[in-house]
């Protein structure tokens, strides 16, 4: 299943705009779209994985909620025609 995912702000000149169309199997998670971006553009590896797992420092949004704050997390099942978003950790005062 083609995925759409609008990207933001550092991640935009990686991926070479503001959304992208990635190739994800059905039945995909959070985790896989993660892993995919990364294996599409490895740059991005050093923002998105931490330990092996979905860093702290990007945040995954599916229909406008952070993947950290959905039962499943980076576990969350992926479907199509859902708004999934990808933007870096925003911190400051």
């Amino acid at each position: 299943m083609p995925l759409h995912v609008k990207v933001y702000a550092t991640l935009r000149p990686v991926v070479g705009g503001r959304s992208v169309e990635l190739p994800l199997e059905e039945g995909a998670t959070v985790r896989d779209l993660v892993d995919c971006m990364v294996a599409r553009w490895p740059e991005l590896e050093v923002m998105m994985i931490e330990d092996g797992e979905v860093s702290r420092r990007v945040h995954v949004f599916v229909d406008g909620r952070s993947a950290r704050h959905l039962p499943d997390g980076a576990e969350t099942v992926l479907l199509e025609g859902q708004e999934i978003a990808v933007s870096p950790a925003v911190a400051g005062g």
